[in-house]
């Protein structure tokens, strides 16, 4: 089984459950719980600067790992964040936040000691994704003696060894080789933190937020999706002003217009794109990360 979480603050917590491994805009941790699960722990490298890393870190996860060590607007943001999510949330009880959490902010959330994070990690049972297969790649580089070489975390299905897949570009690939944790594998499965050396496409033709797939990507700069805003937000959505859109490791600026009760989303760049990603829209204003959606059509 693997286990991917987001931990959007509070580095310690990351570094007491795992080691630190790669970093692009995220910080990776990684860690082989008693039961052999492996935990890869994603922590936002540098929020200050880049804020969308944050996004980044709660799209691809599959649990979100939330510290109440300092309850401030950094812990206010991130909690809005989580439960436009809807994803599982592990609240450690270093501070006692039960009036932050009436009017049901969270549908699925439970409060643990952190000597219990593991165990609660590992406890939570989560449904899987097979219809298909997908890699989402956070950085790629030459390796000698072996060629391409990606970073990336198993998002849907199986990867198997030789299996060959599509990337964002449209360009067919083959998987040489999967290594996970060190450790050198015939397949990994969803949630795994994978390196992945590649036949057919060179490092400089990938960047961070292409994705490997068994159905072929569509690049796209416009489509149809349902949008959720947090109550918090007081503004509505305004096709006069420019947001940011997070998908998993792509981001991009675009406008928002509202057609038909959903609404269609401009990008100001092509982002590879399939119907049912889910996103955040993020704004200048706190508390940023304000809105989730889904994709309904592309466009």
């Amino acid at each position: 089984m693997n286990y991917i979480i987001s931990v959007p603050i509070d580095k310690s917590l990351a570094e007491f459950i795992g080691k630190k491994s790669s970093e692009n805009g995220i910080t990776f941790y990684n860690r082989k719980a008693p039961d052999g699960s492996a935990i890869t722990v994603l922590v936002p490298t540098n929020p200050s600067e880049k804020f969308y890393s944050v996004a980044e870190s709660i799209l691809v996860s599959d649990q979100i790992l939330l510290s109440t060590k300092n309850i401030d607007k950094e812990f206010g943001e991130v909690l809005i964040a989580s439960s436009l999510s809807e994803k599982h949330v592990i609240i450690t009880r270093e501070n006692d936040i039960s009036t932050l959490l009436t009017g049901n902010i969270l549908k699925d959330f439970e409060i643990a000691n952190r000597e219990e994070v593991l165990e609660k990690i590992i406890s939570h049972t989560q449904g899987k994704n097979i219809s298909k297969k997908r890699v989402d790649i956070d950085k790629a580089f030459p390796v000698k003696g072996i060629g391409t070489v990606v970073l990336g975390v198993v998002t849907e299905g199986t990867i198997l060894q030789h299996d060959k897949l599509f990337h964002s570009s449209g360009k067919e690939i083959e998987i040489k080789s999967i290594q996970s944790q060190d450790i050198d594998l015939r397949e990994a499965g969803e949630g795994a933190r994978v390196g992945l050396g590649l036949k057919g496409i060179e490092h400089d033709e990938i960047e961070k937020g292409s994705i490997l797939s068994s159905k072929k990507p569509v690049q796209i700069q416009k489509f149809l999706a349902k949008l959720n805003k947090s109550s918090f937000a007081k503004e509505d959505i305004s096709s006069q002003k420019s947001y940011l859109v997070v998908m998993n490791f792509s981001h991009s600026n675009a406008r928002v217009h509202e057609k038909d009760g959903l609404y269609e989303i401009s990008l100001e760049k092509t982002l590879p794109v399939f119907e049912g990603d889910k996103f955040f829209l993020i704004r200048n204003s706190p508390p940023r990360i304000f809105a989730s959606g889904a994709v309904e059509a592309l466009l």
